[in-house]
């Protein structure tokens, strides 16, 4: 799986056996969950940060995994655990 800046959190959806996200907008705060497969099939390959897929609410390209929101936001990036 690719690296970028932000690591953020992929939980396992056990009903549906899918691996899902948190999103959250950079631009307009809107948030919803979205599978992990669509996430990475639609997040522009040229992202370094965080993967972003554009936003249905400001159509925008700032939705990106919620904890790589708090870590922009935040100034701050989760260390992965080892």
């Amino acid at each position: 799986m690719r690296r970028w800046k932000y690591n953020f959190r992929v939980r396992h959806d056990a009903e549906w056996d899918v691996d899902k996200v948190d999103m959250k907008c950079l631009g307009c705060d809107y948030e919803e969950e979205m599978e992990l497969d669509v996430l990475l099939e639609i997040a522009d390959p040229r992202a370094e940060e965080a993967p972003a897929v554009c936003c249905p609410r400001c159509d925008r390209e700032l939705l990106v995994p919620r904890d790589a929101y708090d870590q922009i936001k935040g100034g701050f990036v989760y260390k992965i655990d080892r």
